[in-house]
């Protein structure tokens, strides 16, 4: 009896237990049911739009992404990009098999097989991702579904984000599948894939991280790169290379295991460096960031003249060709860095201990109420306590040190120091003959000073006196005719009295003497002689387009002008007499290489003066070099190309300038502080045959060094013509004038003893002063010119 009550427990037991377990099965099932219910009506609601619109079939196949216009220089070499996405779309064939086998292997691995959705991996995301809350788990996407998301970047949704846009993906990933191959979808993604530093695409990575097109990638460089993809700033190589090859070398196995790499090769490339050669390539880096500013201005005034809305030169994949020389503008940049690094440490040590504003704070305090954060801290309502307490508070920033960035703690109030007592540059080559811009340099480095220096205008000191010499030439005189040194008084112009800067004022200068030494009282003499007016006239029509003063000051540099319109108005003298105008952009394409704007040749200026001018211009400029101000250019820097020049200093040492120029070069430079009122105080060190001329003197050397120079156009200027020498055959100085017969000696005259009291007449033609001249002789001058006769 006992034991058939012990076998009924025992049945009760086991039915328990088996309507307890058919019990959850039918619980199990009606949740699953349930569960695939709800995730029918939710994908459902996905699908028609509940929580936005799914991209449509039409709009997937007309998928287009931002392109990057291209700027490459006159020898083929890109120098800058400009774009809203850093991006370069190109074909499969041009990318590495390497780099899509790295994707498929890493990525997705059965990619060739599925339909756009992985459901093995599908159902590892759904356990641990969505009910499990793991988000550290949530790859498993194909490359479709990431290829949609990086098409439609997620929304968020709250709490229900991972879910809608796993869903949103899946679905647009599915229409992608329908409409493009598998190697149409490889290469979408591969020329869309964020790469971090703002930087979509292989291509351009592969130009970032080594310096080459992805179709030149090796396996392990293919890999370095689509290991980026898993956490690109993690395993970015440049920032954290550790990370960076640890994940290479995953992307290396897995290779091996999808059998795209031999387990030997694997071994090899794992056991390589990074071998990274960083290139940054954009609008603000590379060698010409200045000149590319320049020529962006330029494409979009003529796109949009041309084309209005319907090219962009920031989406549309543009390739715009520039007459930049890529070498020249290396050399360039080169022999700026080399001497401003230098020169910045002469004048911290020539103000060490000192402030370069002493007696001038004002400079000081000006800079300092212009700062961007000062400025900013004013616009919030801040009062003068309130921002000066902020700007007193050292915080870390960047500066530049010997041309390098470091890193420093520093308070705003002594940044705004530091950049006040910065040296600054500019430097411009063009080809006198097409008027094509071969190095643009605009200052020391664009990522701190964006003004560009080739651009801004200051006082040229003496590089504008050829220009007060060559209407002397154009009016009557001669080369060899000599002219007081003296210190003048001219009343008719508030008593100017200019002076030389070594204070001698003995003697008499022929008139290519003074140019060549820089005489200040011969060049104001002239200027008045002639008149301001002619100066500027003559000036104007060799290429400086800026207003210029009527007064005769100009011949001692006092106009605010460009160096950039400085070096195109000397082109008149390298070109025998005509100025040219000057070019940079030569021509647009599209992304399919259809010619969008094509530019016609520069065109020569109407003469500025005659042959025979340009011939005396020509060879004294080139006694500025050979025996000159200029003549460190052969005695420091050994060059041995034909060439000429001319300095300037401008009141102060504020500015320096060097213009130099040979048969088929003309360049230019400019150097000085932001403000005019930091300076050297000596002129030993502020002059411009110490500051600017030393920029010419280091580029001119690496072009004969690397034998560029005879790619310049002629090697040698045209010489003097045999009726033209004797004209240039006489001592730059005299103690005596050596124009002065018996008689004047006798009696004290001579030209230059002429009462300066008559005012100038800026209206009269220069065929109007010769006249003049002729008829208002005294009678000691005619008994001069029959002495001359006679002799």
């Amino acid at each position: 009896m006992k034991k058939k009550n012990a076998q009924n427990k025992g049945d009760n037991r086991k039915s328990g237990v088996s309507r307890f377990r058919n019990w959850i099965l039918k619980f199990l099932l009606k949740l699953f049911v349930a569960g695939v219910a709800f995730l029918a009506v939710f994908l459902s609601l996905v699908y028609i739009g509940l929580f936005g619109r799914i991209p449509s079939e039409t709009e997937l196949s007309k998928i287009r992404n931002f392109d990057a216009s291209e700027v490459y220089s006159a020898d083929g070499v890109m120098i800058g990009k400009y774009y809203i996405e850093n991006r370069r779309n190109i074909e499969n064939t041009n990318i590495s098999e390497h780099v899509i086998n790295a994707l498929v292997a890493t990525e997705d691995s059965r990619f060739f097989e599925h339909k756009g959705l992985d459901y093995i991996s599908m159902g590892r995301v759904l356990v641990h991702s969505v009910l499990l809350g793991d988000k550290a788990q949530g790859g498993g996407s194909t490359i479709s579904q990431q290829l949609a998301k990086n098409l439609y970047p997620r929304r968020d949704y709250k709490f229900l984000s991972l879910p809608v846009n796993k869903a949103r993906e899946m679905f647009t990933a599915a229409r992608l599948e329908g409409i493009y191959t598998k190697a149409e979808i490889l290469n979408l993604y591969l020329n869309t894939v964020p790469f971090s530093e703002n930087i979509f695409g292989i291509e351009v990575a592969s130009n970032r991280f080594f310096n080459k097109s992805s179709s030149q990638l090796a396996p392990h460089e293919a890999a370095t790169l689509i290991g980026m993809l898993a956490a690109n700033t993690y395993y970015n190589p440049r920032m954290n290379p550790e990370n960076s090859i640890e994940r290479r070398n995953v992307v290396l196995n897995r290779m091996v295991d999808q059998g795209f790499l031999t387990e030997k090769q694997g071994t090899q490339f794992k056991e390589k460096p990074l071998d990274l050669h960083y290139r940054v390539l954009d609008h603000q880096n590379g060698p010409a960031p200045y000149f590319l500013e320049f020529v962006r201005l330029r494409a979009e005034k003529i796109l949009d003249e041309l084309y209005g809305d319907s090219v962009n030169l920031y989406r549309d994949g543009l390739r715009i060709y520039t007459s930049l020389n890529a070498k020249l503008q290396e050399f360039a940049n080169e022999a700026v860095e080399n001497h401003m690094v230098r020169l910045q440490n002469d004048f911290d040590r020539h103000w060490k201990g000192r402030k370069p504003w002493e007696g001038r704070p004002e400079i000081y305090v000006s800079a300092l109420k212009n700062s961007p954060r000062y400025q900013q801290l004013l616009e919030k309502g801040k009062s003068e306590s309130e921002i000066m307490k902020v700007m007193e508070t050292p915080v870390n920033m960047t500066i530049l040190k010997d041309g390098e960035e470091h890193r420093v703690q520093m308070t705003p109030a002594d940044s705004v120091a530091w950049a006040i007592r910065q040296l600054h540059a500019g430097f411009l080559a063009v080809n006198p003959s097409d008027g094509h811009v071969l190095a643009w340099v605009g200052g020391t480095n664009f990522k701190f000073f964006q003004y560009d220096h080739v651009l801004s205008k200051r006082q040229v000191g003496s590089t504008f006196k050829p220009f007060v010499y060559a209407t002397a030439l154009e009016e009557g005189y001669d080369p060899c005719e000599y002219i007081s040194n003296e210190q003048r008084v001219y009343r008719q112009y508030d008593d100017w009295s200019p002076a030389n800067s070594d204070g001698m004022h003995d003697g008499y200068y022929s008139l290519q003497g003074a140019l060549i030494n820089s005489v200040n009282t011969v060049s104001a003499e002239l200027a008045v002689e002639t008149g301001p007016h002619d100066v500027i006239e003559l000036a104007h029509d060799a290429g400086i387009e800026s207003d210029i003063p009527n007064v005769p000051s100009i011949a001692l540099g006092t106009a605010d002008l460009s160096l950039y319109e400085m070096v195109r108005a000397y082109t008149a003298f390298a070109n025998y007499g005509n100025g040219t105008e000057l070019q940079s952009l030569l021509r647009i394409e599209d992304a399919n290489g259809r010619t969008l704007y094509e530019a016609e040749p520069a065109q020569l200026r109407d003469a500025a003066f005659e042959e025979r001018t340009a011939r005396f211009m020509v060879h004294i400029l080139q006694g500025v070099v050979e025996r000159g101000t200029a003549r460190s250019l052969r005695t420091v820097y050994g060059l041995r190309t034909d060439l000429a020049g001319k300095t300037g200093t401008t009141q102060d040492n504020a500015d320096g300038w060097f213009i130099g120029f040979t048969p088929g070069l003309v360049a230019g430079v400019w150097v000085g502080a932001e403000s005019p009122g930091i300076r050297f105080r000596t002129t030993n060190l502020g002059q411009g045959a110490y500051t600017a001329l030393p920029v010419f003197g280091r580029f001119m050397q690496k072009l004969e060094n690397t034998g560029l120079t005879s790619g310049l156009g002629r090697r040698s200027f045209y010489p003097l013509p045999e009726e033209l020498l004797a004209e240039v055959d006489c001592p730059d100085y005299s103690e005596d004038d050596p124009d002065m017969n018996f008689f004047e000696r006798l009696f004290g005259g001579g030209k230059d003893k002429k009462d300066k009291s008559e005012a100038d007449q800026p209206e009269e033609t220069g065929d109007d002063k010769k006249e003049k001249k002729e008829k208002g002789k005294s009678l000691l001058d005619r008994m001069k010119d029959i002495f001359r006769k006679k002799e």
